[in-house]
């Protein structure tokens, strides 16, 4: 998932995957700057701007959402889904996700639940019952 060149904020942190590796980077003093680069953790190639995230609890919609953990910071998890990126707060997790790793997160009512890991097939199936019955 590639984004368009958009302009950046003091503070914005993106996530760049490519060769093997994921660039955790933050906008400071005009300037994209690395603060860490690790392993991709299976995550898709792409460049991916933490700041047009959707937060998922705003909606009063029930929703569930299966992707891979994109980033975790100190209170969000963002996850890939077929729409963009979520972004969850990290209390409703029991224990920190793995970035990298499929999880199902189900809101109801603006209240979010992580109903577990799951396969990366199983979800992908959840965000496409989820695409199909927007």
């Amino acid at each position: 998932m590639q984004f368009k060149n958009r302009a950046s904020a003091e503070g914005d942190t993106k996530v760049s995957v490519h060769n093997g590796s994921r660039l955790i980077d933050r906008y400071m003093e005009g300037q994209w700057m690395t603060m860490k680069t690790l392993p991709d953790s299976g995550l898709p190639s792409g460049v991916y701007h933490l700041a047009d995230a959707t937060k998922a609890a705003k909606n009063v919609h029930p929703q569930t959402f299966g992707g891979q953990v994109l980033h975790v910071d100190q209170s969000s998890a963002y996850q890939l889904s077929s729409k963009g990126i979520v972004q969850h707060n990290l209390a409703i997790f029991q224990k920190e996700p793995t970035v990298g790793q499929c999880y199902e997160v189900s809101y109801s009512r603006g209240v979010g639940t992580v109903k577990g890991e799951v396969s990366q097939t199983e979800g992908a199936k959840l965000e496409s019952r989820r695409a199909h019955s927007l």
